[in-house]
């Protein structure tokens, strides 16, 4: 559980309790802006309730069959009771507009409402060719296919907001697609098309089915010159323990997925419709993904890598990501059928990937890719550190069997170190300079027609200008344990919910925390609280669900401490590192890797599949 410094289960303060009754009344309805021309009204939903009610504040429904024939509109709120659950699918009416969306939300305090729907029932909560809603603060089980679909067959569909929700146990048949997970947002006709997707706070997990967060796609055949969805953002999510992918955006453009992390992905035991990854983009148009962290991916057949830059992309790029323990690459750059051109992947972390034989020995720690006469234009690797330690000797960190046209590949300023002598095999001529490469003995290159040169060689023929090399001697971490305090500002958005910054540091921390045993990394968050003790006991409750009793709060130590500040302290409390504003997984990790070695991944004993 999250816990107080002291080690008392966060509770609900005792003031709160005493004044339960008046929050239930009020805690809904505060958070909705009455506009001048629009008044709001608040419906409510408690299944715990004897009696069915009208939807008031005195009686509120006691079933989602009640709320579900009545047609909502703009400005509406639909809020359920925490702590409650209700049973069955859930597919409430109506649209909202641009000033005036819809909004099913929670009220009260305690754990989120949750909506459990039956194994016979296609999804737990459904909008069908509706737009304009903001859903949040809600649990979401159960279902044979989805968890949440978002979808429609006609027209554009705008503004739909999924913020800080927990959504899992999709429990369904044999794979036929890709069209089916636990969070869909997409279209099922090819005259839909959405914009202004956002999927913010989302914790994703357990399904057989194929997707974890998936925006776009559709089970259907697209034309050409068919529109893209458009300005998709799914930021501060997890998934873990899917079948198949992680996060993916599918056919969209202007879009990113940030400060999200995913793992155990890919459990599938055979191939059927796919071979899964933890976070990528395919045909997407200057799509970002950037500060997420992937581990523990996995593969039936092929693919099991973190990030991937996939065929019929355009402007897409990586950066700043932590990519670590999984069985296949670190970053992909596909190609197939189509090109796929500007390229960029910067800044990243990659440790200790290829863990599986078959896969480390195809494809590297990056991966460059074509098939089917794809074509890749316009690449830029640079920035990167790969710590590459194979289960094959002679595996080359980075892989390049690419079609290049256009522009040639750059690889600069990028630090390998390698238990490998081959640092890099590619078929085709590139750029490469400025790089740094450490290993235990003398290393070798394949590119173009020169196989296995050594540096040496090759910089009198102009390639790898600038690059030195450094003879690297085995080390071991150092540390037994460490500590993390982070000093951070209990911030809350317009909602009521934690504010994007605030939560995707929390997140971070959080992923982090779970990776290590408590013993070996212990993780304080002092707290500043913004006098919403209602709001914020409710937002640290919803953190539970994904690595429960990780981070540990404090309110009271926050004032003596600098603001915006990570410490990472000894286990005796000597100050190793301080880092100040946001810290991405890739900067706290390398550091506390460093250190402590490879993680333990204590949660694996501790967690098993919540009950639906």
């Amino acid at each position: 559980m999250i816990r107080l410094m002291s080690g008392s289960r966060l509770a609900i303060p005792g003031w709160i309790a005493g004044f339960a009754s008046v929050l239930v009344l009020f805690s809904s309805s505060a958070l909705t802006q009455n506009k001048a021309d629009h008044a709001a009204h608040v419906f409510l939903i408690d299944c715990s309730a004897g009696m069915a009610g009208d939807g008031s504040s005195a009686h509120p429904w006691n079933s989602l069959a009640s709320a579900q024939v009545h047609p909502f509109v703009p400005d509406d709120e639909i809020a359920l009771a925490r702590g409650t659950i209700c049973h069955g699918s859930f597919a409430p009416q109506g649209s909202g507009t641009e000033r005036h969306p819809i909004r099913l939300t929670a009220y009260g305090l305690g754990p989120r409402p949750r909506i459990i729907a039956p194994p016979s029932e296609r999804q737990a909560l459904l909008l069908f060719n509706q737009e304009f809603w903001q859903v949040d603060s809600l649990d979401l089980a159960g279902g044979n296919t989805y968890g949440v679909f978002v979808s429609g067959d006609k027209g554009l569909l705008h503004h739909i907001y999924l913020k800080n929700l927990y959504v899992h146990n999709v429990q369904g048949g044999a794979l036929k697609n890709k069209d089916n997970g636990l969070l869909i947002v997409g279209p099922s006709g090819p005259a839909a098309v959405f914009n202004d997707v956002l999927v913010d706070g989302v914790d994703a997990a357990h399904t057989n089915q194929w997707s974890g967060i998936l925006i776009g796609g559709g089970n259907f055949a697209y034309a050409e010159d068919a529109p893209l969805n458009r300005q998709i953002t799914v930021r501060n999510s997890t998934v873990h323990d899917v079948y198949g992918d992680g996060i993916i955006l599918f056919r969209d453009r202007e879009s990113s997925i940030k400060t999200s992390a995913a793992w155990q992905i890919g459990m599938q035991p055979t191939q059927d419709v796919g071979t899964p990854n933890a976070i990528w983009t395919w045909t997407c148009t200057d799509c970002t993904v950037e500060d997420n962290e992937a581990y523990l991916t996995d593969s039936p057949g092929v693919d099991g890598g973190a990030y991937d830059i996939d065929w019929d992309n355009t402007r897409n790029t990586v950066q700043r990501n932590y990519a670590h323990d999984t069985q296949g690459y670190c970053i992909a750059v596909f190609a197939a059928g189509y090109v796929t051109s500007g390229s960029v992947v910067r800044d990243n972390v990659c440790i200790n990937n290829g863990l599986s034989p078959r896969l480390s020995a195809l494809q590297g720690a990056v991966y460059v890719h074509t098939w089917n006469d794809g074509v890749i234009r316009g690449l830029t690797v640079e920035h990167n550190i790969i710590q590459w330690n194979p289960p094959i000797a002679g595996t080359a960190a980075v892989v390049s069997d690419a079609k290049i046209e256009g522009p040639s590949t750059v690889f600069t300023h990028n630090s390998i170190v390698s238990t490998s002598p081959l640092v890099y095999r590619s078929n085709s001529q590139w750029v490469s300079s400025d790089n740094t490469y450490s290993l235990a003995g003398e290393p070798v290159f394949t590119i173009a027609d020169r196989h296995n040169v050594s540096l040496a060689a090759l910089q009198p023929a102009g390639i790898e200008t600038g690059s030195s090399l450094e003879h690297a001697t085995a080390s071991k971490p150092a540390a037994i344990s460490l500590r993390i305090e982070a000093t951070i500002d209990l911030a809350l958005d317009e909602d009521g919910l934690l504010a994007p910054a605030t939560r995707a540091q929390l997140v971070v921390l959080r992923s982090l925390a779970g990776q290590y045993a408590p013993d070996r990394l212990a993780v304080a968050v002092y707290v500043r609280s913004a006098g919403k003790k209602n709001a914020e006991a409710n937002a640290l409750r919803d953190l539970e669900d994904v690595y429960p009793g990780a981070l540990h709060f404090d309110y009271d130590g926050a004032a003596q401490r600098a603001d915006g500040t990570i410490r990472l302290l000894s286990r005796e409390g000597t100050l190793i590192k301080e880092f100040h504003g946001f810290q991405n997984a890739a900067v706290l990790g390398e550091a506390i890797r460093a250190r402590l070695g490879a993680p333990n991944y204590a949660h694996m004993q501790q967690l098993t599949s919540p009950e639906e």
